[in-house]
């Protein structure tokens, strides 16, 4: 007996920390305007923040096994890379992509494209580690041609804390940041729960505030569609 077939959608290929709680809610919540796409995940272990490396061994048998279901692109959506310097980013792209075949991108890169491609350089951080951590990223962001010029640090040092903190605190640091002159908030970590409030902010606000998850996922959805006709959705404007 011949059974009939048909291609599954088109799919974008998530990998996460081991910690996270909020990329696969934030992705499948976006995905909800794009009928026509589908998402698979992977995660790998929460390590911390080397200094200057990933180690490397997850990030194989996530994407591995991520190859397996097909999807057109491949992303790591996590904010660690921007710690690093974002050329461990782009080193992870392109051994994922020389593994699989499949294009990779991450969220670090994804928001560096988007801040330059849209002008936004004067940007306020809100992001969750220390301010030794702030300091650091002032420096990776202004080597993208980012000026940070302005911060509030959370101090979490363990990931699955940050998905803890509320909305109202969020939106409070936020309202603060955008106190100062500045073309956008961006809220750094995909473990904060960013997504929706970044939103609403940036209506009753009148500044653009950027979500990191969201950022992430909306550019890995540019990648694939051009091959999903009913993914034809505008990103952040």
């Amino acid at each position: 007996m011949t059974m009939p077939h048909s291609r599954p959608a088109p799919a974008i290929g998530v990998i996460l920390p081991s910690s996270n709680r909020v990329v696969e809610r934030v992705t499948q919540n976006i995905l909800a305007d794009y009928p026509g796409l589908d998402a698979c995940f992977s995660r790998v272990p929460y390590e911390g923040h080397p200094p200057d490396r990933y180690t490397l061994a997850p990030f194989r048998q996530a994407a591995d096994m991520l190859a397996q279901a097909r999807p057109e692109v491949i992303l790591w959506n996590a904010t660690r890379g921007a710690l690093l310097g974002f050329e461990p980013d782009r080193q992870l792209c392109r051994m994922i992509e020389k593994r699989t075949g499949i294009t990779a991108t991450t969220t670090a890169l994804a928001t560096s494209r988007f801040l330059n491609q849209h002008h936004l350089k004067k940007i306020g951080l809100l992001a969750q580690g220390d301010e030794q951590e702030g300091k650091r990223l002032v420096q990776t962001f202004g080597g993208e041609g980012i000026d940070i010029v302005a911060g509030r640090n959370l101090g979490i040092t363990d990931n699955f804390e940050a998905s803890m903190v509320s909305n109202e605190t969020l939106e409070g640091l936020v309202k603060e940041l955008a106190r100062d002159p500045l073309d956008a908030v961006l809220i750094w970590s995909t473990n904060l729960s960013g997504g929706r409030l970044a939103t609403d902010l940036t209506k009753t606000l009148g500044i653009q505030v950027l979500d990191s998850t969201t950022l992430g996922t909306q550019d890995a959805i540019a990648h694939v569609a051009p091959a999903c006709r009913l993914c034809q959705r505008p990103a952040y404007q």
